[in-house]
């Protein structure tokens, strides 16, 4: 029986029993307990981290006392969101794993700096998949952290604190909604790996005390600032992860990307939602990246896989979650129909090169990989991408007063335009575009134009 639970702090060489606790804020957790009329007394590290360690680590990741390259600028995030620094509430930063995220809150702390005359005292980072930070993901270590920091810099002022990847510290949301609620003269940026970065049951908190932006892989457009000779067929092959581009070495960019897509699957998939058939689960999103742009049947999956329809149905919505996966509805004005179980939705991956490093050697095609590289380009405009079909008659995209076809040549099948003008026969207020290799004209335009416009 459980008869006392008590914690012992702040103990330096230290002898208790036969274990001996070594210098710093190093937490003992006591546990006394009776079993066949003895008391047994157990000690158990809890992982807390001293100052020592925090500012070491600290001091590495902040411009306090030198500088970080922050790379290329990424101008368009930059514009987006330089602006929202000045106001109080917590800018949220989501988006697939190795977008840039890190790089692009390092850019926004150059930008305090250079702009507005923000002291670097007054600029925090911290970086929780520091593997220092790996026993001691909880709400208290940003109380240390922010505590040591202001023991080390003396900063009086407002702070911009930058918490990277903060989704693994369970209950975040909690501690930010208190600090923004005691209005502490704190600014918080913070970023993530996942679309449901703000949890279920406690999105609630930040309700009107947030704003999220997402970043995704460099677009075609940015791809060229990073290098210019990279051509639209390297950027369909490789993606616009930015280490990949700024990789020269075909043989690394596959290699890079066959380790995004294994810690996708593992770190915000596995990991997280704790699969325990991690084997039926990469087979899956092997397969469903490997066909990228098909429509998906539960059902059919179901079978072909050997996994019950609900998992399937939540592995997908794990792989759409991590950002892996993109889901295009069928289009209708109408709520019903657009979400009727029988109007299958198609995938997409967020990534071309993640489509050329699936394991599994499922036929890619041309026509894939543009219809999936137009996906991506509509996503840089609209945050709604649907797609339609009739009786024979299809639509790839349907996005805001626009019907899109997709064709990997010049030579037009004519149903590509049939399915076209049936939509705006339905639809007379949307235009009318197809997206060919090279064709130029009318309504007609090529992959090249269309991803430089």
């Amino acid at each position: 029986m459980l008869s006392e639970v008590f914690s012992s702090s702040s103990l330096r060489q230290k002898q208790v029993g036969g274990l001996v606790v070594v210098r710093g804020l190093s937490r003992l957790l006591f546990i006394r307990f009776q079993y066949n009329g003895n008391i047994y007394k157990q000690a158990y590290f809890t992982g807390s981290m001293d100052k020592e360690t925090i500012l070491n680590v600290l001091k590495r990741w902040n411009i306090w006392e030198s500088d970080i390259n922050t790379g290329i600028v990424r101008e368009k995030y930059i514009q987006d969101i330089y602006p929202y620094l000045e106001r109080k509430e917590v800018l949220v930063l989501k988006g697939i794993r190795r977008s840039g995220k890190s790089t692009i809150m390092q850019q926004l702390m150059r930008e305090l700096v250079k702009k507005d005359k923000v002291s670097k005292n007054q600029l925090l980072y911290l970086n929780l998949e520091d593997h220092n930070f790996a026993q001691d993901l909880n709400i208290s270590l940003f109380d240390d952290v922010l505590k040591f920091y202001q023991g080390h810099t003396k900063n009086k002022k407002r702070v911009y604190f930058f918490i990277d990847e903060i989704q693994k510290v369970s209950g975040w949301e909690r501690w930010i909604r208190t600090k923004y609620d005691l209005q502490e003269h704190i600014k918080f940026v913070v970023s993530g790996s996942s679309a449901s970065l703000l949890s279920k049951e406690l999105s609630t908190l930040l309700t009107g005390r947030n704003l999220s932006f997402i970043i995704r892989p460099l677009s075609f457009n940015e791809v060229l600032i990073f290098d210019k000779k990279i051509s639209l067929q390297e950027y369909m092959q490789f993606g616009g992860f930015p280490e990949v581009v700024l990789e020269k070495s075909p043989e690394k960019k596959l290699k890079i990307l066959q380790q995004y897509f294994e810690d996708i699957v593992h770190k915000d998939i596995i990991d997280r939602y704790e699969i325990r058939n991690t084997k039926q689960l990469l087979n899956l999103a092997r397969y469903l990246v490997s066909v990228a742009g098909a429509k998906v049947s539960i059902n059919k999956l179901s079978k072909t896989f050997g996994i019950s329809k609900d998992a399937i149905a939540n592995y997908i919505n794990y792989m759409i979650d991590a950002y892996l996966l993109f889901e295009v509805p069928f289009f209708s004005f109408s709520a019903k129909v657009k979400h009727d179980v029988a109007r299958l939705p198609k995938l997409y991956v967020l990534d071309n090169g993640l489509i050329n490093v699936v394991e599994v050697k499922y036929s890619k095609n041309e026509g894939q990989m543009f219809e999936n590289t137009v996906l991506i380009k509509l996503l840089e405009q609209f945050k709604e991408v649907s797609y339609w079909s009739d009786a024979g008659s299809e639509v790839d995209f349907v996005v805001e007063g626009k019907a899109i076809n997709v064709i990997a040549a010049d030579k037009i099948p004519a149903r590509e335009w049939k399915g076209l003008e049936e939509f705006q026969r339905i639809h007379k207020q949307f235009s009318l575009l197809l997206v060919t290799k090279s064709i130029d004209k009318d309504n007609t335009i090529p992959l090249k134009r269309f991803m430089e416009d």
